[in-house]
Order: C-alpha cells, then sequence, then structure tokens
C-alpha cells in the first residue's frame, strides 16, 4: 500500500522535482490576471504547446507548494481562470490540501490527489471527482487512516509532466461537463472520444501503479494516431477506444490496451475482448494493445482466438506502436 510522505524536507525537495518535471516542455512565459478564490493579480504563466497545459507556481510558506494549472494557450485579456489545482501541504498531513507525495514498498514516489476540486460551479467538488473519475486509483496509508487517492503520475518517469498534463485536462471536462445538463441518448454521428473516459475507476494492487501511470498516455496516442489516419473512433463508459465504420454504422474494432507485463492482465484483457465480442450485436474485430516483447510471445495464441495484436514501445516520451499497419480499417 502506498503511504504518505509527510517529512518537511522530503516534501520540499519533491515539490521542487515537480516543477523541474514542466521545464522541458515549456515554450514561453506569458503575462495574464490570474483569477484566484475571487481575486486576481498579475502574474506570468508558463505555457506549453506540447502538454497543451500552462503552468503557474508559488510556495505559500508554512502553509502549501501551490500549483494552478489551465487548458489551452492563454490570452492576456481577461482574467485567466483555473482549471486544476495539484498543491502539497509545507508539511505534514492536511488533508484539505488536494494534493500529496506518496511513496509505495519499493521507495518510488507518486504525486496524487485526494479529490479535493473546486471552480465555483454548482456540483463541482469532491463528489463529482469520486463518481466520475477514471483514471489510476490506489489505497495510501494517511496517518492514522486509510485513504483512496487517484495516482497523477510516477514523480521519476520521464513521462510524469505528460500523466500530469492528462489529469489536468480530465478535471477540466469534468467541471465542463457537471455545468451541462445529462444527455441520456446520444446518436450515432455524435460518437466521440474523450480523454476523461481513460482508466479505471477501481483501485489497483501496489506493485501495478508504475506501469498503470503510462496506461492513459498509450490510449490518447493510440487515438491519435488513428486520427491522424482518418479513422473515426470513439469511446464509452464499456470501451476505453474502438473504431467506426460510418459507411456501415457500427463499430468495426474494439481496443483493450495493457500496460502490465503480468500474465493474468493480459489473459484478463483478451477475455474482455472476447466477451465485449461475444455481446455485440455486430461482432467487432477485437486489438489487444500490448508491450511489444509480450506481443511477440503472445500473438500466435491470440491469433487463434481471432484477436490481433499490437505492440508498443517508448522512444523518449512517445509511445511507438507495431502491428497496427497489418490491421484493415474501413
Amino acid at each position: 500500500m502506498l503511504k504518505v510522505i509527510t517529512e518537511q524536507t522530503a516534501i520540499k525537495k519533491y515539490a521542487g522535482q515537480f516543477n523541474k518535471k514542466f521545464k522541458p516542455f515549456i515554450d514561453e512565459e506569458i503575462k495574464v490576471k490570474l483569477g484566484h478564490q475571487g481575486a486576481s493579480f498579475p502574474a506570468k504563466v508558463s505555457w506549453s504547446s506540447n502538454l497543451g497545459i500552462w503552468k503557474f507556481s508559488r510556495p505559500v510558506k508554512d502553509v502549501r507548494h501551490w500549483n494552478a494549472f489551465g487548458v489551452g494557450k492563454p490570452g492576456m485579456s481577461s482574467v485567466l481562470s483555473i482549471a486544476s489545482e495539484i498543491n502539497f501541504p509545507w508539511a505534514q498531513i492536511d488533508r484539505k490540501t488536494g494534493g500529496t507525495f506518496a511513496q509505495d514498498s519499493w521507495d518510488n514516489v507518486f504525486v496524487v490527489h485526494r479529490g479535493k476540486i473546486g471552480g465555483g460551479r454548482k456540483g463541482v467538488g469532491k463528489s463529482l471527482f469520486e463518481q466520475n473519475y477514471r483514471g489510476v486509483w490506489s489505497f495510501m496509508e494517511d496517518g492514522d487512516s486509510i485513504s483512496q487517492v487517484a495516482v497523477i503520475g510516477h514523480l521519476a518517469s520521464n513521462r510524469f509532466a505528460l500523466q500530469a498534463a492528462q489529469f489536468v485536462k480530465k478535471i477540466e471536462i469534468m467541471k465542463l461537463s457537471a455545468a451541462e445538463s445529462t444527455q441520456t441518448e446520444m446518436d450515432f454521428s455524435e460518437i466521440t472520444f474523450r480523454e476523461d473516459l481513460i482508466g479505471s475507476e477501481a483501485p489497483l494492487p501496489e506493485d501495478e501503479i508504475i506501469s498503470a501511470c503510462d496506461h492513459d498516455l498509450i490510449v490518447s496516442e493510440l487515438a491519435a494516431l488513428l486520427k491522424r489516419q482518418k479513422i473515426k473512433i470513439g469511446n464509452d463508459t464499456e470501451s476505453e477506444l474502438f473504431a467506426v465504420d460510418s459507411s456501415e454504422n457500427r463499430i468495426s474494432h474494439i481496443f483493450e490496451i495493457v500496460t502490465d507485463t503480468k500474465e493474468k492482465s493480459i489473459l484478463a484483457a483478451a477475455g474482455k475482448l472476447l466477451l465485449q465480442n461475444s455481446v455485440a450485436a455486430v461482432n467487432p474485430l477485437p486489438v489487444l494493445v500490448l508491450p511489444k516483447d509480450k506481443m511477440n510471445y503472445y500473438e500466435p495464441e491470440l491469433r487463434r482466438i481471432n484477436i490481433s495484436a499490437v505492440g508498443f514501445h517508448w522512444q523518449e516520451e512517445k509511445a511507438v506502436f507495431s502491428g497496427l499497419e497489418k490491421i484493415r480499417f474501413g
């Protein structure tokens, strides 16, 4: 189980590492008026076109390490509102502060969030987060209690800034969705791919957290690649990613993405694909995406049960896919 980090010196060190992770991605500093808690003040925010977010950080001595984020390149003409915050307590445990650092049994450090979100909109708060957030969940030893927290990312990862950016975007989508009326029916033409529908709602075992932190990135990278190939895609609460054959008005391919290399995880994903395929009105083609070295091992067996295999590996912070070119779309 993860354990909250409370020592002030350690928190200060990790808060510094947190900020350094974003620096290679920053394109420019932009002067804005930043809105916070009903007021605004002049500030310089750091904008990253690669991440698609801006960031503003400031230590509030003896209180917290404040980190504010927003989605999209900010303009300079109006007050800039904050999409989400990932704040850390100055020391010890502060459950009123959304973020904190946690450590696993192997001394890996993670940035986690308690689900405390705001924004001045009706229905936006911790309950919205707990009921709707999909990503990486885990249990954390939280002083004298156990808390369920969302894991934003693995602090030592080269991809941490990407993991954090995805968290920020999900929170923004969640807040915007809370302000809209619930849609009970959706026409086929309205199917889209939504970042906030990627990830799990159930807590993961401690030894699966590191690989799970990359899961959402893999799904998003694959979705972006399919879009560039002019393939219509979507997702929903049952499937993180599927392809659509618009000419026949049907889902043509369903994808299941596995970042954990355990055999039980790969077999469970294959079983899920077979079940989804069996209950579908028109049998879509199942595709299992897994680490490239595991793809080479499992591909013959997957082929026997009519599941296509696609492998992935990392080139710096980018996911590269192999085997996708063998799959026919449209």
